[in-house]
């Protein structure tokens, strides 16, 4: 990652760019998931302080894969979040409520009996699946939430009405920012700002909805009607098969020699890139960074509690233990105790027990054939 240097609050960042770009690397470093990059350096501050423990209790993360019991209930599976990750000071009735709150809060109060499911296990569906792994993460009330291409695998319905829930947590003061991979017109206007990323620099941070001006004032423009999201991943690649190329570029073209500064009489990517980067530092980084010197002012009750290196359990050693293990209980007796299993273990030993009936055991014959 190289100069990547933003802020936002109470709005939903989307950040986009061609595999590799950086995307889920950025998203790793800002929820705390990668403390030690491998080269260069820098540095990430929550309310001008630096990543602390208390922290990690205001930050959810929702990852690309959906890690949950496939034979727990949509309700099951809340409630024992609610009971380990809720702070002692609340009862086990009011953790038990605040599961019912979210499971209405994400319009899951229909499917709340069912399975979750998995490959062998019918369950509920893709997008009751990706609400679920969003509610395990509000369920302790985050002031950010970070989620790894939330919308994979989604139909473009189900995609939009999940963006719209997580737009709907931003208004409610949440910050939201989330990955995502070519989302659909709709979709891309529903983002309250982006962040482009190419090869690991910013191409472009603001408003989702100035995005197309922005690249139209540095020459670039879309030759043809276009999905705004797949221009701007064209772009990230360096793909200008159908988007109008600046004169500085077509200079470049021009004055390079046939190896490295051109193909097929147009820019190459790297060129493009270069441009692109360069474009936008000499045009928004520095603005950009004036605004991150401007101080936050905070509560000094707050910025205690921020700083505070101690971690705050939800629940005891104890408590942890028997939740677990009756979680663990309830997943596993749909393996140990179906009915596939009962009747297996019963004509075994019924089959087992008619090759040895009536044998006798004190002739030499019946003790071979029990042998």
């Amino acid at each position: 990652m190289e100069s990547v240097a933003q802020w936002i609050r109470g709005e939903v960042l989307a950040l986009m760019g061609p595999s590799g770009s950086g995307k889920t690397t950025l998203l790793n470093l800002l929820g705390g998931r990668l403390n030690r990059p491998n080269v260069g350096g820098g540095s990430i501050t929550y309310n001008d302080g630096p990543y602390s423990k208390f922290l990690k209790s205001r930050i959810g993360f929702v990852t690309q894969d959906d890690i949950l019991f496939p034979h727990l209930t949509v309700k099951g599976t809340l409630t024992y979040a609610a009971l380990l990750r809720l702070p002692k000071t609340l009862t086990k009735e009011q953790k038990q409520k605040r599961a019912i709150d979210v499971i209405y809060e994400l319009g899951l109060e229909r499917c709340q009996d069912n399975m979750i499911g998995g490959p062998f296990v019918r369950g509920v569906s893709g997008g009751e699946r990706k609400r679920v792994c969003i509610g395990n993460e509000i369920i302790i009330n985050p002031s950010i939430l970070f989620l790894d291409e939330p919308t994979s695998g989604l139909d473009s319905t189900t995609a939009l009405k999940t963006v719209q829930l997580l737009q709907d947590m931003a208004v409610g003061g949440k910050t939201v920012v989330t990955t995502i991979h070519q989302p659909s017109s709709r979709l891309f206007h529903k983002f309250d700002k982006l962040i482009l990323l190419g090869k690991g620099s910013l191409l472009y941070f603001g408003k989702s909805s100035e995005a197309m001006l922005y690249f139209s004032s540095i020459g670039c423009n879309p030759l043809i009607a276009m999905n705004p999201a797949e221009f701007l991943l064209d772009l990230a690649n360096g793909n200008i098969n159908d988007v109008s190329v600046p004169s500085e570029l077509e200079d470049k073209v021009q004055i390079g020699n046939s190896d490295a500064g051109k193909r097929n009489r147009k820019p190459s990517p790297a060129a493009v890139h270069e441009y692109l980067v360069e474009a936008y530092e000499t045009r928004v980084a520095d603005k950009e960074k004036k605004k991150l010197m401007v101080p936050t002012p905070l509560d000094e009750e707050v910025k205690a509690k921020v700083s505070s290196q101690k971690r705050q359990w939800g629940a005891s050693w104890w408590q942890q233990y028997t939740i677990l293990f009756c979680r663990g209980i309830k997943e596993r007796r749909h393996d140990y105790f179906s009915w596939l299993r009962i009747t297996q273990v019963l004509s075994t030993a019924i089959i087992l027990g008619l090759l040895w009936w009536k044998s006798d055991s004190n002739s030499l014959k019946g003790l071979q054939d029990q042998a």
